[in-house]
């Protein structure tokens, strides 16, 4: 018995050495001292599972369990090995008979228990799994942390209890989208019933027992865990189940707009933790897109329920002084702070450009210039070239609308068309429709179509447009940057000016004086436009007094405050006004506030009024102050920036009305210039814009 004694004290010295293989050495001794030493074979077991003889091991812990079959120890080890070597189902077999054999009150109990919920979870039991981890939850609560301190933290435990419970919710969707499937019209696809399932699946969730339900654990789990990125996907989670519970209720609902602002707080939550996701920003952009194609934008912040889910409160925290579109600086908050974090998120750098768009029209106190549109425009299209990617129905309206204003016609053609595409497939999928976004690149389309000279299709989208809205209903884009706009006047201007480019000018002035008589009986402003061009027909039409009235007018309302209007848009009334101010003659014309100052502000900008305007400034030059020098250049510069331009009133080029002002030209160069057609300037035939070219530099030479 020494002998036995001495040789297990030596085996446990050597395992404790570090040494299993003495250990076994000694055991062996041992056994032939005592071949039923219970002891033996449990260092035995020890010595094998550290050599990693995985078979081995369990022999011995099996031959102690033939000798006494209810030992702890012997079962402890084997429950050891078992999760040590991946054996999942000896694991549960071990725990349960550990947990059967140890009383509660054992230290080492709790932690049976988390290894059997480990062993459920290995071998696809998840029930039993997840109803383990809750009786740890369970116990914590009920003995408190101090008292009885679990090994693995209460956050560990929910993320197991969370990463079981999700996999059931995904099973149990996955086994319902099927059956829904089998029973499905032809018209239904897999995305619209898995978003059924989801959406209905998130909000019983939330009704059902707090023992059984997912939403509980994620809630608990993300109200402690921190924003990090090893509980990253439980927080997208728990933000996923709160944007899927919009779903569940029809379009347009009370019940909807409830969960939506619900989900919008829970962005909100999410922004001020920090975090590495940037689902909370994607969400809340078209969260706040749904709000304000709800609500117009204009939502108080006092008392606003929108404001304070989106984080719209008076102080540092909302950096909001004062206002009312609540929705707008809401989308603010949340845009400047997912461009500091994810500067390479599509959504961000599309977001990013809106900013910059809102910062540059201001309040409408200035136009805004060319070349700033151009690097917004470059930023958004980059951003936008993946149309899975984009989250933000804004974006297309922006983008279709700068392309548009910096004249790229076809590019504003096909991004309108496939952000209508985008939003079809949007509304598709279940979210609210936005209308008035889609109504934005609908008149993008109608007026690119104009643009490109597809006049029938043009006209089409005009009436369409104009037959499906009221007179008073407007496109508002305060996100996009843009001003409100009466889709209607809009549509009634397109028409006019296609029946104008087929020359009928009669069908056109019906046009404009339908617009402005609504205007001067009360029903809607007439914009800007509408006064310039109805000016403009009016001075072809020689009614020069009533031109002037409209184009004055269409200049006040341009630079009015809140008006936001472009560059080139406020250059082209500058010319027109301009042209009227010299056909009415005497000081309108010598007088330099008048003509000259229109011309030479419709000049300083890049345009389609900027080649007439230089060639109206040559006109001035040569006329009034009589500096050859100076209008050669005008003429040189009109030339270079459109070939085929006039000089307003004779129909001729600039070096063809320079050859009969001035008498320079020799019998030769004026012949060639005088009969030179506008036409045949127009285009890319290189041959007639160098001869008109080598005409205008004979005239400056001998000039």
């Amino acid at each position: 018995m020494a002998d036995l004694q001495a040789s297990l004290r030596a085996a446990e010295d050597c395992l404790d050495a570090g040494e299993p293989k003495e250990a076994l050495q000694h055991c062996k001794a041992a056994l032939k001292a005592d071949k039923q030493s219970v002891d033996a074979f449990l260092l035995i077991g020890r010595a094998a599972h550290e050599l990693g003889e995985w078979q081995q091991a369990e022999l011995a812990y099996r031959k102690a369990l033939d000798v006494q079959p209810n030992c702890v120890a012997a079962w402890t080890g084997l429950a050891r090995l078992f999760a040590a070597s991946g054996n999942a189902v000896g694991a549960v077999e071990a725990n349960e008979k550990v947990l059967s054999l140890l009383p509660e009150e054992d230290p080492s109990h709790q932690q049976h228990e988390l290894c059997l919920a480990d062993a459920y979870n290995r071998c696809g039991r998840y029930q039993e799994a997840a109803r383990q981890y809750r009786q740890l939850l369970a116990h914590a609560d009920d003995e408190g942390a101090e008292e009885a301190p679990l090994p693995e933290t209460r956050v560990e435990l929910l993320c197991r209890l969370a990463d079981i419970q999700l996999k059931l919710d995904e099973a149990k969707a996955v086994e319902e989208v099927e059956a829904r499937m089998t029973d499905a019209g032809p018209g239904r696809s897999v995305s619209n019933v898995q978003l059924e399932v989801l959406s209905a699946q998130a909000l019983a969730d939330e009704e059902a027992a707090a023992e059984a339900c997912t939403t509980q654990t994620l809630l608990e789990l993300c109200s402690i865990a921190p924003p990090a990125e090893r509980f990253l996907k439980y927080h997208e989670e728990w933000l996923k189940r709160c944007l899927l519970k919009i779903f569940s209720a029809p379009p347009r609902s009370v019940e909807r707009q409830h969960f939506r602002l619900a989900a919008l707080r829970e962005c909100h939550t999410c922004m001020w933790k920090g975090g590495c996701s940037a689902l909370p920003y994607e969400a809340a952009v078209w969260l706040l897109e749904e709000e304000e194609e709800i609500k117009g934008g204009h939502v108080p912040v006092v008392g606003s329920s929108c404001g304070v889910a989106g984080g719209v409160m008076e102080g540092g925290e909302g950096h909001v002084g004062s206002g009312q579109q609540a929705v707008l600086f809401a989308f603010e908050n949340f845009a400047r702070r997912m461009v500091h974090q994810f500067p390479s998120n599509p959504t961000a750098q599309v977001c990013l450009g809106l900013m910059l768009r809102r910062r540059a029209c201001h309040d409408g106190t200035r136009p805004v210039p060319q070349a700033l549109r151009r690097q917004i425009e470059q930023l958004m299209k980059r951003a936008m070239e993946d149309d899975s990617r984009s989250d933000c129905g804004t974006g297309w309206k922006a983008l279709a609308e700068l392309q548009y204003e910096n004249r790229h016609y076809p590019e504003a053609y096909d991004t309108a068309v496939r952000g209508l595409r985008w939003l079809h497939s949007r509304r598709e999928r279940g979210h609210e429709a936005l209308t008035h976004v889609a109504l934005s690149l609908r008149l993008v389309v109608a007026k690119a179509l104009r643009r490109m000279s597809k006049l029938d299709e043009a006209e089409m989208h005009f009436k369409v447009l104009a037959g499906w809205v009221t007179e008073g209903e407007t496109a508002f884009g305060e996100m996009s940057g843009s001003s409100p706009v009466s889709i209607h006047q809009q549509a009634l201007r397109g028409i006019a000016l296609v029946a104008l480019e087929r020359g009928d000018k009669g069908a056109a002035m019906a046009q404009y004086e339908r617009i402005l008589g609504k205007a001067a009986l009360g029903r809607g402003p007439a914009e800007h436009w509408a006064h310039a061009d109805y000016g403009w027909l009016l001075y072809q039409e020689g009614d020069i007094q009533g031109a002037r009235q409209h184009l004055e007018d269409a200049l006040k309302v341009a630079t009015s405050s809140g008006c936001i209007v472009t560059d080139s848009q406020l250059a082209e009334h500058h010319y027109r006004l301009g042209e009227v101010y010299w056909k009415m003659r005497g000081r309108y014309r010598t007088e330099k506030q008048f003509a000259y100052t229109q011309f030479f502000d419709a000049a300083s900008v890049e345009g389609h009024a900027q080649a007439p305007a230089f060639a109206a400034l040559g006109r001035y030059f040569q006329e009034v102050e009589g500096k050859a020098e100076q209008a050669m250049r005008c003429y040189k510069r009109a030339l270079a920036l459109d070939p085929s331009v006039a000089v307003a009133g004779s129909g001729q080029t600039p070096p063809s009305w320079v050859n009969n002002v001035l008498g320079l030209a020799g019998e030769e160069a004026g012949h060639a210039a005088a009969t030179k057609p506008a036409a045949s300037l127009h285009g890319e035939d290189s041959a007639s814009r160098g001869a008109g070219y080598a005409a205008l530099g004979d005239i400056a030479v001998r000039s």
